[in-house]
């Protein structure tokens, strides 16, 4: 897969997936694989932007799902041949609905044929509509399919919805509206260490700041490196019981216990099995540490 930052570098003339596509979910997915089944002569190819436009606007960090990284990674499975990740910056927030259909859809990537999802806005002050894009589409010879709003199970499927089951800890949940389980990752940093000297070892993991994650407490993971894969037991929070303030991400592997410092470490989240709590001490913390080792063994089993 080429991956471009500029429209000048693109393949064209294009088929064009248009969207943010903020987690890659199935309702991403649906507009995605349109491109790549409903051909209209040109470079099957995804456009979305970096960075996201509510992190542009607001300054706001951590609530994405899928970082630069992931985003093109899950993009990549679906097949797509080219993305363009075009960088959003003031000029591009300045542009208005027009001028953005005109200059970037059908000049630069010469689009034959776009896809895009049935809520999606674009232009200055979000002037673009789906009913605008129809519109220019019919006037101009543009194929364009508009994607229905995707549901699972009666729900909708949307970046919103997953982060709101994350929040609740519904990794199971989550992980049905993405279409693929959701992790976490990073680089394994120097903690305090006291998970050895409880007898449960634990890696820190340095996790983009830019991603959402998840309600704290501990979760059964699979955590891989390199061509590695094992069984974890991953706590995300504060540490309450050792008066800790920082948010930190830490996993304990059920089945290693060599150094894993400076590895880079995907976390596979599989199951929620208990929020974060204050013990009333060390033996306390112990025991529950025990017990949450002895119900993974058993989901896993």
């Amino acid at each position: 897969m080429r991956i471009f930052s500029s429209l000048a570098q693109v393949t064209t003339p294009c088929d064009v997936a248009l969207g943010n596509f903020d987690g890659v979910h199935l309702g991403h997915q649906a507009v995605i694989r349109t491109v790549l089944e409903r051909s209209g002569g040109g470079t099957p190819t995804v456009l979305t932007f970096e960075p996201h436009p509510r992190e542009f606007f607001s300054g706001r960090t951590g609530f994405l799902l899928t970082p630069r990284a992931q985003k093109l990674e899950q993009i990549k499975s679906l097949g797509i041949e080219q993305v363009v990740v075009l960088p959003f910056d003031a000029d591009l927030a300045r542009m208005n609905a027009l001028s953005f259909v005109v200059e970037v859809l059908q000049g630069g990537l010469q689009a034959k044929f776009v896809s895009v999802g049935w809520n999606f806005r674009f232009g200055k002050g979000r002037e673009g509509t789906t009913e605008m894009l129809e519109q220019f589409a019919q006037q101009n010879g543009l194929a364009l399919e508009v994607i229905a709003e995707q549901r699972l199970a009666g729900q909708p499927v949307s970046s919103s919805v997953i982060r709101e089951a994350l929040s609740r800890g519904e990794v199971e949940r989550a992980s049905r509206l993405l279409g693929y389980a959701y992790s976490l990752e990073g680089e394994v940093v120097p903690g305090d260490r006291r998970g050895r000297s409880l007898g449960f070892p634990t890696a820190n993991v340095q996790v983009d700041t830019r991603k959402f994650l998840p309600a704290d407490g501990v979760y059964l993971v699979q955590v891989t490196w390199d061509t590695l894969t094992r069984w974890g037991l991953l706590n995300i929070g504060v540490r309450p019981t050792f008066a800790g303030r920082t948010r930190s991400v830490e996993v304990h592997l059920l089945d290693w216990d060599d150094d894993l410092y400076g590895r880079h470490l995907r976390l596979t989240l599989l199951y929620y099995l208990r929020p974060e709590r204050q013990f009333g001490g060390i033996e306390e913390l112990r025991a529950q540490l025990e017990q949450d080792r002895i119900r993974a063994l058993t989901l896993i089993q």
